[in-house]
């Protein structure tokens, strides 16, 4: 990530945290919160009698919010503006989505700030992969798709054909490959071809579908708000049953 930093002060700032998890005084996802929603000050809870409050200056705050608004626009477009892992469009004219940890931080906190790490995920697979994928993750090897692998090719594990009419909205994907295969089930793409044919179908189930579905990018950008994206998830396939 420091290839993005304008300057040493910027490289500075951002060290700063890298050494802070080095140290083992913050953890990855510490890290992440005080780089992806800077504050003056940041308290994090090592358990009920421990806790540890970090300070940040006015100019540390302003390179993060700065040097994330990069990192986005860089992965935005080296995706060219798609999910690096179903492929749909994301962005203000498409799907909601974040900066999305290849590796998980949780489990590999030194690669928490490789820009190699990073890459776009849309809230549906970010949801998916969290809970399936990156919470049982032993090792560096992914059992699903790895889209920051040198030479990655995608077409190699899955394919998407997406056909959509003034009436009519169909996706399939086909998968080639074991990992291809593993991500079509642990990341549920068969709800996302569901959700093609209600946003086509059904007019006031795809408004809903629709505001639900910013409402689970919004649950998801912040800790508290995790208890509501799950609840909106089932909500969500509420939805697709009916179909």
């Amino acid at each position: 990530m420091k290839s993005l930093c304008v300057d040493g002060d910027e490289e500075n700032h951002l060290q700063k945290l890298i050494d802070l998890i080095r140290s083992k005084d913050m953890d990855g996802g510490e890290a992440w919160s005080a780089f992806s929603a800077p504050a003056a000050s940041k308290t994090f809870k090592r358990g009920e009698a421990d806790s540890r409050t970090f300070d940040f200056s006015p100019v540390e705050r302003a390179t993060y919010k700065n040097l994330r608004q990069r990192v986005q626009n860089h992965l935005f477009n080296k995706c060219a503006g798609s999910c690096a892992y179903c492929r749909r469009p994301v962005g203000h004219y498409g799907w909601a989505w974040h900066i999305e940890h290849v590796l998980p931080k949780s489990k590999h906190s030194s690669l928490t700030f490789s820009l190699d790490n990073l890459t776009v995920g849309c809230v549906h697979c970010n949801q998916w992969k969290g809970a399936r994928i990156d919470r049982y993750l032993v090792g560096k090897i992914l059992p699903i798709i790895n889209p920051s692998l040198p030479g990655f090719i995608y077409s190699a594990h899955l394919t998407y054909v997406q056909i959509s009419t003034d009436s009519l909205s169909f996706a399939k994907y086909s998968h080639c490959s074991p990992e291809g295969a593993k991500t079509y089930k642990e990341l549920s793409f068969e709800m996302l071809e569901r959700s093609y044919a209600i946003n086509g179908m059904h007019p006031p189930l795809a408004s809903l579908h629709e505001k639900i579905e910013r409402a689970i990018g919004v649950g998801l950008s912040a800790v508290e708000g995790q208890g509501l994206a799950e609840l909106l998830f089932e909500l969500k396939k509420s939805i697709y049953k009916l179909n």
